[in-house]
């Protein structure tokens, strides 16, 4: 792999980079018809009923697992870390689908089940690595990601320029303060960012899908929460219907 020391710089400088003809696309086509027929997955329709997302997909099948594998690999290369997933999900954008609200990842309070707030992702520990893969090109017309540099901070900080409603949507007053690089890719190349990225996507106003699959990756040595993660989830006693999601 090259341009480890580039990858590394970006992201040292602005929180997130691209990574370019990872997968080739007989790989992609086969991850898309694992997803297609994927058992065991949770699955969430936008307000006009379009597919948005399915959720815990990431072994349901041979080349969702070797993505998962290349991806940690990756991840190894770039930050001489170990990886591991901390949730999942492919965001399914149709023509006509909903983009998502400006936001950072996983700041925000969710009430547990037992009526106790806890502090979003950061219940869990505090280092998050987002993975973007492309199923289809992203562009602009089909609502690809924009992603601004990353903010700095700890949670309590970050939170402050939050709506504060349940979601980890940005003030728009900070969202207007900042700005977005849209992220052209083709299918099969990567963005890999921090959470702390506030980024947003606009609707798909092309004829065409924009599917991309969305993983977190967490430091192995700080423990697995991925079970947990998604236990939480469907506990979580907030009004809002997405609230562990990290999505508008």
């Amino acid at each position: 792999m090259n341009n480890i020391e580039t990858y590394k710089n970006k992201y040292k400088n602005n929180g997130y980079f691209i990574v370019k003809d990872v997968f080739d696309k007989n790989t992609i086509n086969k991850v898309i018809s694992e997803i297609d027929v994927a058992q065991d997955v949770q699955k969430y329709t936008d307000k006009k009923g379009n597919l948005r997302r399915i959720e815990r997909l990431y072994d349901k099948g041979i080349y969702l697992k070797k993505i998962n594998s290349s991806v940690l690999s990756i991840l190894k290369k770039i930050f001489d870390k170990d990886f591991t997933i901390f949730k999942d999900k492919c965001n399914s954008k149709p023509p006509g689908g909903e983009g998502f609200f400006a936001h950072y990842d996983g700041i925000f309070l969710f009430k547990n089940n037992n009526g106790k707030k806890e502090k979003g992702w950061y219940k869990y520990t505090d280092f998050f690595i987002n993975v973007l893969i492309a199923l289809d090109d992203c562009n602009k017309e089909n609502g690809t990601i924009e992603i601004s540099n990353a903010h700095s901070g700890d949670f309590d900080q970050l939170l402050l320029n939050t709506k504060q409603n349940g979601t980890p949507d940005i003030l728009n007053n900070i969202e207007q303060s900042i700005d977005f690089e849209p992220i052209e890719l083709k299918a099969g190349d990567l963005t890999i960012f921090s959470n702390t990225c506030p980024h947003r996507s606009k609707k798909n106003e092309s004829s065409v899908n924009r599917r991309t699959l969305y993983y977190t990756y967490t430091l192995l040595d700080k423990g697995s929460y991925y079970h947990e993660y998604f236990i939480d989830k469907s506990q979580s006693k907030n009004l809002t219907s997405k609230s562990l999601s990290g999505e508008s």
